[in-house]
């Protein structure tokens, strides 16, 4: 049974962009707009779907620094589709997924008459013995061609479809793309243990590395773009509430998407193009990401937005998956790389207020699809953003072990002294996220208490 919903104001579209043509001003949509059109999906999951992809490949190369915090183009996705296993959804991630190798390839013929005398120059040779684990054996073989032109640090870079760090390498801007596991998300996420689940809750929370065990190397910052039909999603959410609360966006795409399968298409090369190219800045920029300021009047709609945000959450209680700081720096992603894509200088005033729009926009639509899948309101979802290690670990322990005393809890761990464990205990209570019931610690579901109105979806 789905969760009821309510929308608060401050999400409303502006009048200027209640109509999805009005994206046109942004030289990506046409792009979209072939996307959505060649695929049959609607618009806004096209523009999620691939500035998501987009983000990926551009990695750390860029960034906005803000108040908020330094933003960098990655994003997380979550698409509820129709299909078990669709084929549009795999198009904006492509190149990193399937046809990186084959990049660096293309890259090593192109180059290797001015490295032939490299002892190393034979791209087509024996790759490394494969491991256990296909992804190392896929990186194994991507960074021995790269090594064949001097480029194997534009292989340092991660797509994964396991969920366990450590990652096989540390890619060189530290981010690193989840994309769905091969066995569905809901079994991958059941075959996590506590730590492993705290380890990547994280990390996701965060946008950090996944914190290391003793004897590993630091992993990547994670975000990731996964897919999952509409029958695995409520036991995804049930199974793990912790999850609902994160930063993401969750879009279900409503109708099956035409299966075109023509690589060589129009939309599906361009794509391609693109994610390249953006790959190609990436490797440039290496350390050195070039850094844009939040300042000035382009960024005035969004500060408006803010205090407008911010009035209403002086009245009432607002979903945590719409705090108006998660909305904001949904726009920022937006702003972004929709002036990378322009290659513009700086963020405008356009990619500014065409990114707030969008990110409110798709933050109502992702509220929407929450709400579908959740058995409790949205405003009841946990919130552990900004929690310590200690109170991380401890809240996922009596998540997954409900009933435990106090002394019971510190037994459980290694090294928690009674003096943490209470502090940890204070703060998880303050935050209405675990309750005591007759000397025993589980976790709590606040109720809601704020007041919203249906805000219906635009264009």
């Amino acid at each position: 049974m789905s969760a009821r919903v309510q929308i608060p104001n401050f999400l409303a579209p502006d009048e200027s962009a209640r109509e999805i043509g009005a994206f046109r001003i942004l030289g990506v949509f046409e792009l979209v707009d072939q996307f959505a059109q060649e695929f049959q999906i609607d618009h806004e999951i096209a523009f999620a779907s691939l500035l998501a992809g987009f983000a990926h490949s551009t990695g750390g190369a860029f960034e906005l620094d803000s108040s908020l915090g330094v933003i960098r183009p990655p994003f997380s996705l979550l698409l509820v589709t129709p299909e078990s296993d669709a084929i549009w959804s795999r198009i904006p991630i492509r190149f990193l997924v399937d046809d990186f190798e084959n990049a660096m390839r293309a890259f090593a013929s192109v180059n290797l008459s001015r490295n032939s005398g490299h002892p190393n120059s034979d791209p087509d040779g024996e790759p490394e013995a494969a491991t256990e684990d296909p992804d190392a054996a896929r990186v194994a073989r991507t960074v021995k061609t790269a090594q064949a032109v001097y480029a194997d640090k534009v292989s340092e870079r991660i797509s994964s479809s396991s969920l366990v760090a450590p990652f096989p390498r540390v890619p060189f801007d530290h981010h690193a793309l989840l994309t769905t596991p091969a066995v569905g998300l809901e079994r991958s996420f059941r075959k996590l243990s506590t730590d492993e689940k705290f380890r990547l809750e994280q990390a996701l929370c965060s946008s950090t590395p996944i914190p290391p065990r003793a004897d590993e190397e630091s992993g990547a910052a994670p975000s990731f773009y996964w897919q999952v039909d509409r029958h695995e999603a409520p036991r995804l959410f049930e199974q793990n509430p912790w999850f609902a609360g994160m930063p993401f966006l969750m879009l279900e795409s409503a109708k099956p998407g035409v299966a075109t399968i023509d690589s060589e298409s129009k939309c599906v090369s361009e794509i391609h193009r693109r994610c390249f190219e953006l790959f190609v800045m990436r490797h440039h920029a290496m350390r050195r990401p070039k850094t844009f300021s939040v300042c000035g009047r382009a960024f005035q709609p969004l500060q408006e937005f803010l205090t407008k945000a911010q009035r209403w959450q002086a009245k009432y209680d607002t979903p945590s998956p719409v705090r108006p700081a998660r909305v904001a720096e949904t726009a920022l992603h937006f702003a972004l790389l929709t002036t990378i894509l322009d290659q513009k200088s700086e963020p405008d005033l356009a990619a500014a207020h065409m990114g707030l729009e969008l990110a409110k926009r798709l933050h109502m639509r992702h509220l929407k699809t929450l709400a579908k899948y959740l058995a409790m309101p949205s405003c009841e979802l946990p919130d552990t953003e900004g929690l310590s290690d200690w109170e991380r670990k401890i809240y996922f322990r009596i998540c997954e072990r409900p009933g435990l005393s106090r002394s019971k809890l510190a037994r459980s761990f290694n090294q928690l002294r009674s003096a943490e464990r209470d502090k940890a205990l204070t703060s998880l209570v303050n935050r209405n996220l675990i309750e005591f019931r007759d000397g025993k610690l589980y976790r709590q579901e606040p109720p809601g208490t704020g007041e919203g109105q249906e805000v219906p979806l635009p264009g």
